[in-house]
């Protein structure tokens, strides 16, 4: 079963990326209506994979409109069991939502909101019935985001929160920018995620540098590391308590 849940969230994960490939081909001088994310992020005892395309169905994601949000992710992590005789649990969390929106655009400030359906399935080995992530599940997932990016303003910045029915998961990230010529940004991260059980908050830094890979077409690439807090202890799917780094790749076509 392990390996059934590596391929699918891998899957849908590569399928992201595939979309991210092809969006190198494509024509930087025509409107975007697609934004492809794909990304990983290490921390103590978890490793976490994902990947995210936004569609703008009016064909241009700098306009107001109606979009679609699809993300996929997967976490590989461990703990040791609250019980003494299961010792350390290996777990896996695959998780998929798809949540249509709408986005308003006011100059260089980008609002949107989203609500939708989210589904996990959560595989502990051997079993933990103290976990209660755990199983398969489905409900309803919201999600909110502001962001700043005035190419002629040297600030930049963005706020996210998201909040799913499915373990009472949640996320919500802050990060202020400094942009340093026409391709760094620079500054501070704050991040806070958990579920059921577990309660994670991250405090860091993040640069974020544009590539230009030919003469239309360019990705983002972004590094963060930092901190990571465990409030009461132990290890869930985010990892344990330490450093955290984040590798990040985002195109538009």
């Amino acid at each position: 079963m392990h390996a059934l849940r590596w391929s699918r969230g891998l899957a849908g994960i590569a399928a992201a990326s595939a979309a991210l490939l092809y969006s190198c081909t494509a024509d930087a001088d025509k409107p975007q209506a697609n934004e492809v994310t794909v990304g990983f992020d290490a921390a103590p005892q978890s490793l976490y994979w994902y990947g995210e395309v936004d569609h703008a169905f009016n064909g241009d994601l700098a306009k107001d409109g109606a979009v679609l949000r699809v993300y996929n992710s997967l976490a590989a992590y461990n703990y040791e069991a609250s019980l003494a005789r299961l010792g350390e649990i290996d777990g896996l969390l695959y998780q998929v939502d798809v949540m249509p929106g709408y986005q308003i655009v006011r100059g260089g400030t980008t609002f949107g909101a989203y609500l939708g359906f989210d589904f996990q399935e959560s595989q502990l080995s051997p079993n933990d019935p103290t976990n209660a992530v755990n199983g398969s599940k489905g409900g309803i997932k919201v999600a909110l985001s502001c962001e700043y990016d005035e190419k002629k303003d040297p600030i930049t910045g963005s706020l996210n929160g998201e909040y799913s029915s499915v373990f009472d998961t949640y996320y919500a990230e802050a990060r202020l920018g400094l942009r340093l010529g026409d391709k760094l940004v620079l500054g501070p991260e704050a991040e806070a995620d958990g579920d059921t059980g577990y309660n994670g908050q991250t405090l860091g830094g993040y640069a974020t540098y544009t590539f230009d890979v030919a003469a239309d077409v360019s990705f983002d690439a972004t590094l963060a590391a930092g901190h990571q807090f465990i409030s009461g202890g132990g290890s869930g799917p985010g990892g344990g308590a330490v450093t955290y780094d984040t590798l990040e790749v985002t195109t538009d076509f």
